[in-house]
């Protein structure tokens, strides 16, 4: 087996929703300066990176990263479903959904996209993903507790409102009786090979909605 990162590292100046990541980074202790150990201080928001949605993001009353258990974050029927996406596209109910593994519980939507992450477009002109999916995809694929894509949000910058329309839907819990995680600008290789177990490590953090996270693919190539 082997195992590669599906999750990007994370880094100063890199895109996120509506710009590009500010971190602060400051040294507060360094070994050049005489102190004993390099320490380092930095702030990021919690939708930075490769990040997971969870339902607070939407609902006050929804479940925040802390509330699911360990095993929630181990998917050993995952899925990767090619999707090629152009400028601010909306993925909506198509012929990908005939490829769907029904016992898949988390399906990763791979659109080409992590190939343009250091270009202007990522942040400008993201796809997104119409509500319409989230129904679907609650009513016919039980088993599946996340998707994942290779994009910056399931909100299309170029139109905000249907993409709160889309978090709404996908993260409500009384929507076809559960919420759906959403992986959102994870890393995708176009030639990806057989992936047979995803882990996400998410930043657990107390009282805050969602988190950045490493997402780790295991493969048997």
């Amino acid at each position: 087996m082997k195992y590669r990162y599906l999750s990007y590292p994370v880094s100063q100046g890199m895109p996120v929703y509506g710009g590009k990541a500010d971190l602060g980074i400051k040294a507060k202790r360094a070994i050049s300066s005489g102190d004993n150990a390099n320490v380092y201080k930095f702030s990021m928001e919690s939708h930075w990176g490769t990040h997971i949605d969870a339902p607070r993001h939407f609902f006050d009353n929804g479940k925040c990263i802390e509330d699911y258990p360990c095993s929630e974050w181990v998917f050993t029927a995952p899925q990767v479903i090619n999707t090629p996406l152009g400028p601010a596209e909306i993925l909506r109910i198509g012929k990908w959904m005939k490829a769907i593994n029904p016992l898949c519980d988390i399906l990763i939507f791979r659109s080409g996209w992590s190939a343009l992450r250091r270009h202007k477009k990522y942040v400008e002109q993201n796809p997104g993903i119409h509500p319409e999916v989230a129904v679907y995809l609650k009513k016919n694929c039980r088993n599946l507790r996340a998707i994942g894509i290779d994009w910056l949000s399931i909100s299309s910058i170029k139109n905000r409102e249907l993409g709160r329309e889309a978090h709404r839907a996908f993260l409500d819990s009384k929507g076809q009786d559960r919420a759906l995680l959403l992986v959102e600008d994870m890393r995708i290789n176009l030639k990806l090979p057989v992936l047979r177990r995803v882990i996400i490590s998410p930043i657990v953090v107390s009282g805050i909605d969602s988190a950045p996270c490493m997402v780790i693919g295991e493969f048997n190539d």
